[in-house]
């Protein structure tokens, strides 16, 4: 078997395995119903919201006023005020009484052996007088006042609850491509939960039971790295039986995405370095579908003109000999049956992924526009294949926070 083999061959198993994760894994995502409204509990459980901050001011003033409007009755905010010299102490000093439910942990140093995010985190955890907790940004805006509510609604028997953090839309393909991998990873972490293999959330929008996080030891697995105070404490604790997902479209966060691409170059490399500690069984999962993902886009083009000599036309595939007679362009050597069997197949598969596509981004607020989805999604692949060349070989622990 030579490389023109080869090069059909993995086309044809990646649109193989896009067609098993659409099907499979994210129909019950795309396929989603809301349930019914339940009668509300009589009695609500205490939430402790813990937002940590450095040199937030500006946001601060504005998040509080959002986590304080609430509808909720058992609840407590926890600001953490992260080593911040933009007068984010002295705000909450002089302000802090203003606001009945909010409190505050100032940070004035870090431990040797702890990353900023994390320790701040922890020490909030650690402030919080409620058995659950909801963690965001401070850059972070709930939709509705109905964020905690609906989110404690799926928390029942649960441990974990994933929620959704789109970003904000601008002009330009960077504010594009940004909104579109969001919905892209949110595609991935919903959808595998919903099919039973829960793996990561978002910090923007993630509650938890804290006694699951101390049981699990906090981040102590991964406390020297910068990411991973989301998606490795998820993966670390989530299982088929503990985790939610909550798609209620109150519920959703959004958050102010990065302006350049340098910004956003360096955001992306953090969160992305932190794969390499998920679970075996997440890393050849997500492999499989990063791989199908960029080798179907990548590999469609060349796999027209590579006709494998291992794979015999069938029959069905040809156009009857009376269309060819009618209409000579259709046996021309310039478009071999191989050819216009690439491209049905092709075709296809984009068809399927849109249909997908389209349902998905309804489920998660219409963010995007439908009719660019499957361009956008052919400059993701690209994106893969460029992110994953970067982080395969860089050291997470040398990555730079600020």
């Amino acid at each position: 078997m030579t490389w023109i083999d080869v090069i059909p061959a993995l086309f044809l198993l990646a649109i193989g395995l896009q067609v098993v994760f659409y099907l499979g894994v994210f129909s019950p995502l795309a396929f989603f119903k809301q349930p019914q409204v339940e009668e509300e509990p009589t009695t609500w459980p205490g939430v402790s919201i813990v937002v940590a901050a450095w040199n937030e001011l500006f946001n601060l003033g504005e998040l509080i006023l959002h986590l304080e409007a609430q509808d909720y009755p058992n609840l407590e905010i926890i600001l953490v005020d992260d080593r911040s010299s933009d007068g984010t102490y002295d705000f909450l000093l002089s302000e802090i009484q203003d606001f009945p439910r909010t409190t505050f942990v100032h940070i004035d140093s870090l431990p040797d052996h702890f990353t900023a995010k994390k320790f701040a985190v922890t020490m909030g955890i650690k402030k919080a007088s409620k058995e659950i907790i909801l963690v965001t940004d401070a850059d972070c805006r709930p939709v509705s006042d109905q964020w905690v509510k609906q989110m404690v609604l799926k928390m029942a028997e649960k441990d974990l609850v994933l929620g959704f953090s789109p970003y904000y839309a601008f002009s330009g393909l960077l504010n594009a491509f940004i909104r579109y991998e969001t919905f892209q990873t949110a595609v991935q972490y919903m959808g595998f939960a919903l099919s039973g293999l829960p793996f990561m959330g978002v910090g923007r929008n993630l509650m938890y039971r804290k006694s699951l996080f101390w049981k699990k030891n906090g981040f102590a697995s991964h406390y020297a790295l910068l990411s991973g105070d989301d998606d490795l404490f998820v993966n670390e604790s989530a299982t088929r039986q503990n985790t939610a997902v909550c798609l209620a479209p109150e519920t959703h966060v959004y958050s102010m995405p990065k302006l350049n691409y340098r910004d956003w170059y360096r955001q992306k490399l953090r969160h992305l370095s932190v794969g390499k500690r998920y679970k075996r069984r997440d890393q050849v999962l997500l492999g499989a579908l990063w791989f199908s993902q960029m080798a179907s886009w990548l590999l469609w083009i060349p796999s027209m003109w590579l006709e494998a000599t291992w794979f015999e036309i069938p029959e069905w595939s040809r156009f009857p000999a009376d269309w060819t007679q009618a209409q000579p362009w259709l046996s021309s050597p310039w478009v071999p049956d191989w050819t216009r069997l690439i491209v049905g197949v092709g075709a296809g598969w984009l068809l399927l992924k849109w249909i997908w596509l389209i349902r998905m981004n309804r489920i998660l607020g219409k963010t995007l526009n439908p009719w660019k989805l499957l361009g956008y999604d052919a400059l993701y692949s690209v994106y893969l294949l460029l992110f994953g060349f970067i982080t395969l070989i860089s050291n997470p622990k040398k990555l730079k926070w600020r």
